[in-house]
């Protein structure tokens, strides 16, 4: 079979590439980055641009030093938990149930419904109450669970008022009692009645109970005369939830930094100055005087008798829930929350960036522009370098002074300086990137291709095709430039590597295109987010891309010079 002539003609100086192992390694590397471009959206598991969130029953344990993040109680966020006696349980969504007696581990009930749970309370007996979505009432006694029928609502609130009752409320200004002994549900008169949501419930010191819910709505019933009545308590802000200690020292929380605390069961309440403005969505008072507040964010304050003040902890994830026994105070949650500089994992190949993104797929997606500007830059410096040196080289005289004078002031303006000036002149964009490379890139170009045009000139074929009377177009690009393409080849080679480089230093300093990702944009991002020292994974991946892209090119470039120059493939 006989190869076409072009074929014939590259067959010669790709067997003379094969031959140098690195150059091979070099086209396999290169060859894998182009398919990861090429490929970018099938490959990348993640929007490059979206930001991840994750929910988790998230646990955080008062230590020395602060709040400290625990092992995880599941995948499902905790809204309420509750202790008593000895006995602990914290519910959450999806029907998550975990319980524990004394210093034994947490375990998972199972409560036979996957809706979400919102309150739980218990009494001296070991009787546990919990409320939550779509009406759901569970009651246990013992350790046998009964669902309670109820109309469909949502429940958010539920606390004992002594052995056999417990007053429930949900967000459409619902006021249930329920008797447990026959597991049946009366209705309560609201005295505002415009379905406000009621958020929490507390059994105060007297036997009464008092509920807020939004709009500083405080409702308190009393289950002696079997009415509910308006309280004042200080507020007009939502109220999320409300916590009394035995002998009537309470605190309510709520949006925007609300603290309204009252420090015994005759006292007035008092609404305390927050240091942080964040929804606050679960408090815990005792009658010594401590107490804590948690909400969105991890944010925690402690009051230390005079004013509340902000405890460090470990995370930002959003916490719905204190539970405070004789040997640990834990703060649980936990919404969906921004994992951000998670470390890598299976779901985050290379973990993720102080804005939760997905760093694989962002170094997936930026091998697009790196190979984008590298070639196309390089294709535009090679064409104007080649042309430059071949006008020059061919017609020398005054158009060989006029060039080879710009080109060597194009080698006095310095690269960042030039590109800076681009920017500012236009708005960044990748258009500006490749312009910038190619148009300070191209004199080196133009200086080799010249120095070989000065030679072939004076070459027999073409003295022999100017008598012929060939036009000076004709010699230039039909009887020189065939001869100087090895070189063009090692250049253009050369030079894409150089733009790779090129665009990475522009888009770490910030000039690069704003909308776009690429390797330079994630590390310059790294800077500017200020973890770049502490976020090892944030910076290596793109830093060893780099170094692995322009060091294949320069493998292939490498075996090219040996095409391109005589003298190096006669000594092969």
């Amino acid at each position: 079979m006989t190869l076409p002539p072009v074929l014939r003609a590259a067959a010669g100086p790709l067997r003379l590439m094969m031959q140098d192992r690195l150059a091979v390694i070099g086209m396999c590397v290169l060859g894998l980055i182009i398919a990861m471009a090429l490929f970018a959206p099938i490959l990348s598991p993640h929007d490059p641009r979206h930001i991840n969130e994750i929910e988790d029953g998230s646990v955080l344990a008062r230590g020395a030093d602060g709040w400290e993040l625990r092992e995880s109680l599941g995948p499902l966020a905790l809204n309420d938990a509750v202790e008593l006696g000895g006995d602990a349980i914290i519910v959450g969504r999806g029907g998550t149930v975990w319980t524990r007696t004394g210093a034994q581990d947490w375990t998972q009930s199972d409560v036979a419904t996957e809706v979400d749970l919102h309150a739980v309370d218990l009494t001296p007996a070991g009787r546990t109450v919990i409320v939550g979505s779509a009406g759901t009432i569970l009651l246990r006694t013992g350790t046998e669970w009964r669902l309670i029928p109820a109309p469909e609502a949502e429940l958010r609130g539920v606390a004992w008022l002594d052995e056999s009752r417990a007053l429930i409320t949900g967000t459409r200004e619902q006021i249930w009692l329920l008797d447990a002994d026959d597991g049946t549900l009366a209705e309560i008169d609201s005295p505002v009645g415009r379905g406000f949501p009621l958020n929490s419930v507390a059994r105060d010191a007297d036997g009464t109970a008092l509920i807020v819910g939004e709009r500083g709505l405080a409702i308190r019933y009393d289950p002696d005369t079997g009415t509910a009545e308006l309280e004042r308590i200080g507020s007009s802000r939502d109220l999320n939830h409300i916590h009394i200690a035995p002998g009537g020292a309470a605190l309510v929380v709520g949006e925007r930094g609300t603290l309204l605390r009252r420090d015994s069961a005759t006292g007035d309440w008092s609404s305390d100055a927050a240091p942080d403005t964040r929804a606050l969505r679960a408090g815990w008072i005792d009658d010594e005087g401590r107490a804590i507040a948690a909400g969105r964010n991890g944010i925690i304050m402690e009051w230390d008798g005079a004013a509340w003040g902000i405890v460090p902890t470990e995370s930002e994830r959003h916490l719905r829930a204190l539970l405070v026994t004789d040997d640990a105070w834990l703060a649980l949650g936990s919404d969906r929350f921004v994992t951000r500089l998670a470390p890598p994992s299976r779901e985050h190949w290379f973990g993720t960036d102080h804005l939760g993104r997905d760093l694989f797929s962002q170094n997936v997606h930026g091998s697009q522009i790196a190979l984008l500007v590298g070639f196309l830059g390089a294709t535009l410096v090679v064409l104007i370098g080649t042309n430059v040196g071949l006008i020059a080289g061919y017609y020398r005289g005054r158009t060989e002074t006029i060039l080879m004078r710009t080109v060597d002031v194009m080698y006095g303006i310095p690269f960042e300086p030039f590109a800076l000036i681009l920017v500012l002149l236009f708005q960044p964009s990748l258009t500006i990137v490749i312009l910038a490379v190619s148009l300070l890139t191209w004199r080196t170009v133009a200086r080799l291709i010249r120095s070989q045009v000065l030679s072939l000139r004076e070459r027999p074929f073409v003295k022999a095709a100017r008598v012929a009377g060939a036009s000076d177009l004709r010699i230039m690009y039909l009887h020189i430039f065939p001869n100087v393409l090895p070189l063009v080849f090692l250049e253009l080679a050369i030079i894409v590597g150089v733009s790779i480089i090129a665009e990475a230093t522009l888009s770490f300093l910030g000039l690069g295109p704003p909308q776009s990702i690429s390797w330079g944009g994630i590390l310059h991002d790294a800077r500017l987010s200020g973890a770049w020292r502490t976020a090892w994974w944030w910076n290596l991946p793109p830093g060893i891309f780099i170094m692995i892209t322009v060091l294949s090119v320069f493998f292939i470039s490498r075996s090219l010079e040996v095409v391109a120059n005589p003298r190096l493939r006669a000594r092969q």
